[in-house]
């Protein structure tokens, strides 16, 4: 149970689209996942860009109200990380989380604690070893034509009062099997002033218990006066609820990225991706294109 993400409250589901599940992002990747009734074991075995073979193994367990997860990999990387949630008051969750690094020889950690209710969530994190803090409260209010929030999150580091700043407006709407989402950030620091303008989109259409989806983010430099634009979407090439689903995933940009996965799954117990990446503005070919293959087992 980690803590809240401001990022994700605001927009969530368009990062998520936009970042996760490519499978070019490893050459290979071998993920294997034990669930079992109050724990979680995750093993994951890939080789990345970089020639580098990285192993891990996510244990996850319940004990009452008490979650608790431990990753560790050959790297020498490690983390704890411990979430309560309090008997007599359920809206306030306190997380604790250390960090060692072996070879390296250093150490870190952070302590969280999240506040939800109906309308607002907040959080306050403490990071005592690089002595920075962070601080966010998102408020939704709930209208018949949807649901409008605004939120912003603090940080400073290293004792200062305050570094970063980020405010936050949003609208999202259900309709039907229809879901809309847009948002827009605009981020700030102390000594620049604004920085950066941050807007996502987010539409999709129920497929089953996933979603076909389409979404946008554009990204604005005040400093650079430079402006990006990202597109991600996922269509499902399998009928609604199908036992072995498909899917096909792609990302591009005004910088000539482009990212396409495959999904498929050939049972309960398998499933694999194959995905590709590239550069449209340089000479494309095999040997300039990212290649990665992903295989999660259950």
């Amino acid at each position: 149970m980690a803590p809240l993400k401001f990022e994700k409250l605001i927009c969530g589901s368009s990062v998520d689209l936009l970042k996760k599940d490519f499978a070019h992002e490893n050459l290979w990747e071998l993920e294997h996942t034990d669930a079992q009734k109050g724990s979680n074991f995750v093993n994951n075995l890939k080789l990345n860009k970089d020639g580098n073979m990285l192993g891990s193994t996510l244990i996850k367990g319940d004990i009452g109200t008490l979650h608790a997860e431990l990753k560790a990999q050959n790297s020498g990387a490690h983390y704890l990380e411990v979430s309560a949630v309090h008997p007599q008051y359920t809206p306030m969750t306190v997380h604790a989380k250390c960090e060692i690094d072996v070879p390296k020889g250093t150490y870190s950690g952070e302590v969280a604690a999240d506040h939800v209710l109906p309308m607002n969530s907040s959080q306050l994190k403490v990071q005592p070893f690089s002595r920075d803090y962070s601080a966010f409260s998102f408020t939704n209010f709930k209208l018949n034509c949807g649901q409008v929030y605004a939120g912003a999150e603090l940080t400073g580091k290293n004792c200062s009062l305050l570094t970063n700043y980020t405010g936050a407006l949003g609208y999202k709407k259900q309709r039907d099997d229809k879901t809309y989402l847009v948002a827009a950030r605009l981020f700030g620091a102390r000594e620049y002033g604004l920085t950066s303008l941050v807007g996502n989109i987010y539409a999709g259409r129920a497929h089953g218990c996933a979603q076909n989806a389409l979404a946008v983010a554009l990204e604005h430099s005040f400093k650079d006066t430079t402006t990006k634009l990202k597109f991600a979407g996922l269509w499902h090439i399998t009928e609604p609820h199908h036992p072995t689903p498909a899917y096909v995933k792609g990302r591009c940009d005004t910088e000539g990225n482009f990212a396409f996965t495959l999904f498929q799954r050939f049972s309960s117990n398998l499933a694999a991706a194959v995905g590709v990446d590239f550069n449209a503005k340089e000479s494309v070919s095999p040997s300039t294109a990212n290649y990665g293959f992903k295989m999660m087992l259950s």
